[in-house]
């Protein structure tokens, strides 16, 4: 079969921020398709849309999100029959795996890995994994988002306003986090988002701790505008939260886990944490306390991730010679 020659295409089975940033940079028509319904209707519905859309518009360059795993296989078998270039954008599940770990998952990402002509990564640990394993890594970090930073003005004496940025999953400490709240009492409130079904039980939250429940995308920003201190959290040695661009881009002093990937990559405007509640206590109390400084250094690190970011964008342009907007 011929190569393809159409425009670049990115696909991806569910919606991300990451997702969008990039598909825009490289002028690719994004596909989001929304995996819902039952697990096996579900499948069969989004590999017939997936095989439909390359098969009809035949990108020269496809671009996907993974996980989902399923989608990486799918798109590494489709690859030879229609020969596009395969760019896998390989978020932290899918190169150091910490939800699923049985052998055939690991064997389909490597799978995946081997089939890509590159894959995208947010960091230097993540690429070394790929390399060793038979892929091609490029490191790309997220893009700063397009935020507008500020908040409403509160009143003097106020409690400081906390916005623990979660969403339930197995890697984000909730229960030290409430419990560190507990500790610092009602000189803060502390917001959570995410589904709070995902909350363990039984678990006593304190007045001062709001649970907001899954918010839209301008309920979302607007909450992170309003907050003095943003907090987000992993047990992931290698992964880069998206929270802590979210607080770049706002100019808000962040409260992150104390890991080497975090501490390298948000290197200003940040207290760093262990996840146990007196650690996490006092780096959010310490954050409060700094806010304005930290928020300056925020403005700093932000110029500084937007030319470092446009250099690796404008260099992964070049490789694959893709118009870079």
């Amino acid at each position: 079969m011929q190569r393809s020659t159409g425009a670049p295409l990115f696909i991806t089975w569910e919606r991300h921020r990451r997702t969008r940033e990039l598909a825009r940079t490289f002028a690719a028509d994004l596909l989001e398709l929304p995996a819902t319904g039952n697990r096996f209707a579900r499948y069969g519905r989004l590999l017939g849309q997936t095989t439909w859309a390359i098969a009809t518009r035949r990108p020269a360059t496809l671009f996907i999100q993974c996980p989902s795993v399923v989608l990486g296989v799918w798109c590494a078998i489709l690859r030879p029959i229609f020969r596009y270039t395969f760019i896998a954008d390989l978020h932290n599940e899918a190169v150091e795996p910490f939800n699923y770990s049985f052998g055939l998952y690991r064997a389909a990402l490597q799978f995946i890995r081997r089939r890509a002509n590159l894959s995208l990564v947010s960091n230097d640990a993540l690429a070394a994994i790929v390399d060793r394993t038979g892929g091609r890594a490029f490191v790309l970090p997220d893009k700063v988002p397009e935020m507008a930073p500020g908040g409403a003005a509160k009143q003097a004496g106020a409690p400081a306003r906390v916005v623990f940025i979660c969403t339930f999953a197995p890697d984000e400490p909730v229960a030290e986090v409430i419990a560190a709240a507990r500790l610092l009492g009602p000189s803060i409130t502390l917001h959570i988002t995410g589904n709070a079904a995902g909350l363990p039980a039984p678990l006593e939250v304190p007045a001062h701790v709001s649970l907001t429940g899954f918010l839209d995308d301008d309920a979302y920003e607007a909450l992170l505008a309003t907050a003095d201190v943003l907090v987000d959290l992993t047990s992931m040695d290698n992964c880069l939260v998206c929270g802590a661009y979210e607080a770049v881009a706002l100019h808000k002093p962040l409260v992150t886990s104390d890991t080497r990937a975090l501490r390298r990559y948000f290197r200003k405007g940040t207290v760093y944490a262990r996840h146990d509640p007196p650690s996490l206590a006092a780096a959010i109390g310490r954050a409060v306390a700094q806010r304005e400084r930290l928020a300056t250094e925020m403005r700093d690190l932000k110029r500084e991730l937007h030319d470092q970011w446009t250099g690796r964008g404008q260099a992964l342009g070049r490789l694959l010679q893709l118009e870079v907007r």
